[in-house]
């Protein structure tokens, strides 16, 4: 049902502003802006480890993988009545994901060793965690373990505030498109999904003369080997017209943007209908 990849609604912002003339007691009423919460979740081959709890609204999701493999989060929130082993069985029968299984992006995979980190703003239900990367055989790793239930609670207390972007990113059937181009520097992009279905932002850093086309070969046979680009995370799947938020340094040097999802049309990986971007930064 899920092919791999290598891998909300909007928040209300809070504004906090004293009017002309309004009187001590009124502006110490007004509330502080509330700082985003971290979850850190830890990955391994093949498990996660992450609080089962969380509270509902804009948070930091950060992902942290002490595994030799590549491992990502995809979030998936369940409707009422549905579980985890509800979605595991679903997974075994062809075709798309049910209409219950609603995909929430969460961190995209950084190189082993390393972590990656996404800023969204979460409903509460009840959700599945699991990584669709596959392993050098071809089996995802959340069938091989690496899923778990979570539950989003609402807290009651106002949510922080959305984190503000110096670039966007929109994905769409097939093609990234960035509203500015992106210099040496750390930079937070709001990762847009403008099109029709389900997509991912996959970012890695290419090794010198190496092009996004070979770094979509070498996944395509079977990712052995030490990959020629460094993975920096991004955000996994998101559905049309949701949203997440990634900070990410850029050093000099060329980039690619990967979609490795597969089409709701034909099943192929978006990188096979050309939702590719090769870029450089100076």
């Amino acid at each position: 049902m899920f092919a791999h990849s290598p891998i909300s609604a909007a928040a209300v912002v809070l504004l906090a502003a004293a009017g002309v003339g309004c009187s001590k007691r009124e502006q110490a009423r007004t509330p502080a802006t509330a700082t985003v919460p971290t979850v850190t979740i830890s990955a391994t081959d093949y498990a996660f480890s992450m609080p089962d709890t969380i509270g509902a609204g804009v948070v930091r999701l950060r992902l942290v993988n002490h595994g030799p493999s590549l491992h990502h989060v995809q979030l998936v929130r369940l409707a009422a009545g549905k579980t985890l082993d509800s979605l595991m069985a679903a997974m075994r029968n062809p075709g798309p994901p049910p209409a219950w299984a609603r995909f929430v992006a969460g961190p995209n995979a950084p190189a082993p060793g390393d972590s990656s980190e996404l800023v969204e703003n979460l409903a509460p239900g009840q959700y599945a965690v699991i990584c669709l990367i596959p392993n050098d055989r071809g089996v995802l790793h959340v069938a091989m373990g690496m899923a778990r239930p979570l539950v989003v609670s609402a807290t009651g207390q106002p949510s922080a505030p959305e984190p503000t972007a110096d670039v966007q990113v929109d994905l769409r059937d097939y093609e990234f498109t960035l509203s500015t181009e992106i210099a040496a520097g750390t930079h937070t992009i709001k990762v847009v999904n403008d099109g029709p279905q389900l997509h991912e932002f996959f970012l890695a850093r290419l090794d010198s003369g190496v092009t996004a086309q070979q770094l979509v070969a070498w996944v395509h046979a079977g990712m052995k080997g030490r990959p020629p680009a460094l993975p920096l995370g991004g955000a996994t799947g998101l559905m049309p017209s949701d949203h997440a938020f990634v900070t990410l340094s850029f050093a000099p040097g060329d980039y690619a943007l990967l979609c490795f999802l597969p089409d709701a049309r034909d099943g192929r990986e978006h990188v096979m209908h050309g939702m590719v971007k090769q870029i450089h930064v100076s």
